[in-house]
């Protein structure tokens, strides 16, 4: 295939997105501190190459081929964070034949990598599905395809940019997007250090409480006697309790307690009227590194080792390249916080988490 030219590669991206975040006037958010000298160092573009792993993936010298342009792409964010020891996820909307993405590093001072990554479809892999009450903040929908993309131990914090194009199954090959990455230290707003414990939240305009019902469903079922019965709140979920450490070595923990109830089939199908089994309790034990980003006053939870109960069974792990866990906007007002995030299921849910200590 054609290898695009330093020169070639360059000139399409005239107009691309510049790494530096925009000034900010420091008055007008409440939670700004001061910015982080670390992060602002620009990357070269062959160390951070060469850090940059991705299960499955094939590197390749030279320059990633000849974009054709007859496939559409698009991602949503074009600048993102990544995170030490970790690394950063790459999401998007891909077509039915979709077959690999190249992704090539460069510096922002224009600087391409002497190589790129050829990611075949068949390497990507649906993430674990969590229990933990902040990890809807990174729920992937169906449709998406998520990349994952880790970090080895020698990056350290600082920018750099990417180049990503996909292909297909026939060679066709998009045009590239450019996406700028700012690797954040850990930590970073010491007003955040301390042990928040959940008060309420505020889900699409509805007030939950600790301890009341949320993401109820209902269900329609047929009796014995082939009547229709509908079953109000068949099954709903309930956060008894959430405790969320921030610590000041840039570490944290958190411990979410919480019930199920769920509807017995067999017996309201047979009695044709609403029974209930006994409520099912579980918690989540979530423990990591923790970061902010004061241009955007948003925080991050990179977990590296959980704990999930439900009932009688435990599950543990380690997570050796870490995984986002929450990554959401937050306001500190004194010994009271509010995480804000949206997540997707079937309709788009808005929800403000409020915490005090």
């Amino acid at each position: 295939m054609k290898k695009i030219n330093l020169i070639l590669l360059a000139s399409l991206f005239l107009g691309v997105i510049s790494c530096s975040s925009d000034d900010e006037n420091p008055n007008s958010n409440p939670n700004q501190v001061d910015p982080n000298p670390v992060e602002d160092v620009v990357l070269e573009a062959n160390s951070v190459s060469q850090g940059l792993t991705v299960d499955g993936a094939n590197r390749i010298t030279g320059n990633a081929p000849t974009p054709t342009g007859n496939i559409p792409f698009a991602i949503d964010e074009t600048n993102q964070s990544g995170f030490l020891n970790s690394g950063f996820d790459i999401t998007f909307d891909a077509p039915q034949n979709f077959a690999g993405a190249y992704l090539q590093v460069r510096s922002n001072d224009g600087t391409f990598a002497p190589d790129y990554l050829d990611i075949p479809s068949s390497s990507i892999r649906a993430g674990r599905n969590k229990s933990g009450i902040l990890s809807k903040s990174n729920q992937k929908m169906d449709n998406e395809v998520e990349i994952d993309v880790n970090f080895g131990n020698d990056i350290p914090p600082g920018k750099f940019c990417y180049l990503i194009c996909i292909y297909d199954n026939q060679g066709n090959i998009s045009e590239p997007v450019e996406v700028c990455v700012e690797i954040e230290a850990w930590g970073g707003n010491s007003a955040l250090v301390g042990t928040w414990n959940y008060t309420k939240q505020i889900e699409n305009g509805v007030t939950i409480l600790p301890g009341e019902e949320s993401d109820c469903g209902d269900a329609t079922i047929v009796c014995a006697n082939e009547q229709e019965l509908v079953i109000d709140n068949a099954y709903c979920y309930v956060l008894e309790s959430f405790a969320l450490t921030i610590n000041s070595d840039g570490t944290y923990e958190y411990r979410s307690d919480d019930t199920e109830k769920n509807f017995d089939y067999s017996a309201s199908v047979e009695n044709c009227e609403a029974t209930f089994g006994a409520e099912g309790s579980g918690y989540y034990i979530s423990k990591g590194n923790w970061a902010y980003d004061e241009e955007e006053g948003k925080l991050s939870l990179v977990e590296f080792e959980y704990v999930e109960a439900s009932g009688d069974q435990i599950f543990d792990g380690t997570l050796e390249d870490g995984e986002v866990d929450f990554d959401g906007d937050v306001t500190i007002d004194g010994s009271n916080m509010v995480v804000k995030f949206s997540y997707e299921d079937d309709i788009v849910y808005n929800v403000e988490f409020f915490l005090s200590k």
